[in-house]
């Protein structure tokens, strides 16, 4: 029980933390606004894209697709921008986002590692496996738990929580990037576990000098299976991960 409440408090914390904060736009302030500048723009739904131009009734802006999906399926040099056109009567706000590409989750990563963990009864166990996504992911792992070996398959959502150092315009260099990444998964296999969900955190070393990542990374993992929450294990991964951020390629 303690170590359930530990974890959930962990996750809890971490997802509490912000990021920065946008300034906001009126209709003048369009009028100098540098074009490719990110924007959020606010009607029924809130959109972010690469401001264009603006008139005195209308602002034309462009963005890119936001699923892992449309990247994996298509390429990343086939993906088309897609120009969009918003009514000004429609627009309840608009705000400057960051310039910063390490805002958001990854349009897509490509990850592969490995590592152990010890279970609630100090038995230790090893694994080693794959994760490709983007804002979600699927890991696909083979492990070995108490003697048994197994394979498992993992979706998460991959959620961004903030970076350290935080981002400053004129200073480039590397940064820490966390996420929590909560899921559902199954283990196939001799041994414990079968249907069981998860709180990770993951850390991942990056840059801002590249938007092409190439990254190691770290994560922790704790798993509770559905038959017995207090039975499951924690787990740390060490591997390397190629991302691509979500703003990339609007220049």
């Amino acid at each position: 029980m303690k170590n359930l409440r530990i974890s959930f408090i962990f996750l809890a914390s971490i997802t509490a933390a912000s990021g920065a904060s946008a300034q906001t736009l009126d209709w003048q302030a369009l009028e100098t606004l540098k074009p490719n500048t990110w924007i959020s723009v606010v009607t029924q739904k809130r959109t972010e894209c690469s401001f264009q131009s603006a008139v005195s009734d209308k602002l034309y802006c462009r963005t890119i697709p936001e699923n892992w999906l449309t990247y994996y399926s298509l390429g990343w040099h086939e993906v088309k921008q897609k120009d969009l056109v918003f009514n000004r009567a429609e627009i309840r706000e608009m705000h400057i986002l960051p310039e910063d590409d390490s805002q958001g989750p990854f349009a897509m990563m490509l990850a592969a590692g490995g590592g152990g963990g010890w279970d609630s009864n100090g038995q230790t166990n090893g694994f080693a496996g794959v994760k490709i996504g983007g804002p979600y992911s699927v890991d696909l792992q083979y492990d070995r738990i108490q003697g048994h070996n197994g394979f498992s398959t993992e979706g998460s959502a991959v959620l961004p929580l903030f970076r350290f150092p935080r981002f400053q315009e004129n200073k480039k260099g590397k940064f820490i990037k966390i996420f929590a990444e909560p899921g559902v998964g199954y283990r196939a296999g001799d041994g414990p576990f079968g249907g069981y969900s998860s709180a990770k955190a993951m850390a991942v070393l990056l840059s801002d000098k590249s938007t092409d990542w190439a990254a190691p990374y770290i994560e922790y993992q704790r798993r509770f299976p559905f038959d017995s929450p207090l039975q499951g294990d924690n787990r740390l991964t060490f591997g390397w991960m190629i991302a691509f951020c979500i703003h990339c390629g609007i220049d």
